[in-house]
């Protein structure tokens, strides 16, 4: 066996790569493997085992004493949305996006999957594949639907966005309709079908329940034309009721918490794992970012790992993450709405739902790849496991994007998509945070040599 030199970003075409001395938790919940070694071969993983598996001509980087993964999926984010607190013109632009994608890289995350309406979403996912960008995987939507007038067509109204956004969020009311948006969203290479199908809103300035849902027979309408295309359909909710109405119709996956009280909770979670319906908590985003906990910002698992401007945004004076804790009850009702969903994750864990992790990076506040930390802990605070979580974050994310067979666990045969962590996060889950290396493809590479673009300060009108 040759000793691997550190040579980051190349990999090693023809060659054979083993991963050796490390211990192995592989995503499916079981006891971690002590001393063991993954052999990846071009993009894929080969063999994983004690190091007996390893060929005699590969090339060897021994990892004793780290943990190697499947690498983190993001199941539940907005590329488009910056993350920050909107304070700052240099949050809008390609290269806040491009710096963006490589903070999940610094946090382990090789797969995302975008589940809003994004107007670059297949362009982006092109050069990402190419590897003219690079990030993690990237899957999504592309587009959404819902309601006439309802969530999130009067925020995105409120907040100027509905010129540019609007025509990716399909308005309807009619099953002629339903089946039409089907047919043009799925003529668009799309991933999946995102509903909107509740009643509640939360915005800027408002946390209320007077928006319209999806009629009935819209709804199983929806579901059934994407089914007959192969989509997975998933779901924004609110309440039990609205999750039933989803199940019962045939959906796929909840993309948000249950985080509106109302009767029938635990009845929805039976109905849901039944069915094999999976949840996504995205528990962070009630929490409103980090705004209760400012100094998370600057924890050392954060330095050089988020864009500085982004950072400096969300405490800035006109932040709109700092703005909307003055909203009168607005702070209030997600604290609630955060005691809610705790309490109910715990209620879909006690009746067996499968569980993904997403962290609705995107939003005001909620940074890419940081705020899946900050998810990940609240999972646990939740009551579940930390082996519990990484599943949840690793095979069970996979599943519910779609991409189980190739991604989510290291096995034989899957890609080579591997975080390397300092410690044992089965004993401390904030040892997620000390990613060492990341696997993607079957490429090692350096999260401490991604280096964060710059854009200049806006001068006079702007750029």
């Amino acid at each position: 066996m040759l000793l691997l030199p550190v040579c980051f970003g190349h990999s090693w075409a023809g060659e054979i790569l083993a991963l050796t001395g490390a211990r192995i938790i592989d995503g499916n919940g079981g006891a971690p493997l002590e001393d063991g070694a993954i052999v990846i071969q071009g993009s894929e993983i080969s063999a994983i085992g004690p190091a007996s598996v390893v060929p005699a001509n590969a090339r060897v980087l021994d990892l004793a004493d780290m943990t190697l993964l499947p690498g983190l999926i993001d199941a539940h984010i907005h590329i488009g949305g910056s993350g920050g607190g909107s304070a700052d013109p240099r949050e809008f632009t390609p290269t806040a996006v491009e710096n963006s994608l490589l903070s999940y890289l610094k946090f382990g995350v090789t797969t995302i999957y975008d589940m809003a309406a994004h107007p670059s979403l297949n362009s982006m996912k092109t050069v990402l594949e190419t590897g003219e960008l690079m990030g993690p995987r990237l899957y999504g939507n592309g587009f959404g639907i819902t309601a006439p007038g309802s969530h999130p067509i009067r925020l995105i109204t409120e907040l100027g966005l509905l010129e540019y956004l609007g025509p990716f969020y399909f308005q309807v009311d009619n099953v002629a309709d339903a089946r039409e948006a089907i047919r043009s969203i799925s003529a668009q290479q799309v991933d999946g079908i995102k509903l909107f199908h509740s009643r509640v809103e939360a915005g800027t300035t408002r946390f209320d329940a007077d928006m319209e849902k999806l009629k009935p027979d819209i709804l199983h309408t929806l579901i059934e034309e994407a089914h007959t295309r192969s989509l997975k359909v998933y779901a924004h909710t609110s309440f039990p009721s609205e999750v039933r109405e989803f199940v019962e119709a045939g959906g796929d996956v909840v993309v948000h918490s249950v985080h509106m009280a109302e009767t029938g909770a635990n009845e929805v979670f039976e109905l849901m794992a039944e069915r094999d319906v999976a949840y996504i908590p995205t528990l962070a985003v009630f929490e409103g970012g980090y705004t209760s906990k400012p100094d998370s910002f600057f924890s050392p698992q954060l330095h050089d790992k988020v864009w500085d401007v982004l950072l400096a945004s969300i405490t800035a004076p006109d932040s709109v993450v700092l703005a909307s804790r003055e909203v009168p009850g607005l702070l209030n009702d997600r604290e609630r709405s955060l005691e809610i969903a705790m309490a109910n994750l715990g209620r879909a864990l006690q009746t067996g739902v499968r569980i993904a992790m997403g962290s609705d990076a995107g939003n005001a506040g909620m940074l890419h790849g940081a705020t899946v930390l900050r998810e990940i802990q609240l999972m646990y605070e939740a009551g579940m496991t930390p082996m519990q979580v990484i599943v949840a974050a690793t095979r069970n994310g996979a599943e519910v994007i779609g991409r189980g067979e190739e991604l989510g666990t290291l096995e034989a045969g899957k890609l080579a998509d591997i975080m390397v962590v300092n410690g044992d996060p089965l004993q401390d889950l904030s040892v997620l945070g000390n990613v060492e290396l990341v696997v993607k493809n079957g490429k090692i590479i350096n999260p401490g040599e991604l280096e964060f673009k710059e854009v200049p300060q806006p001068t006079g009108d702007g750029f």
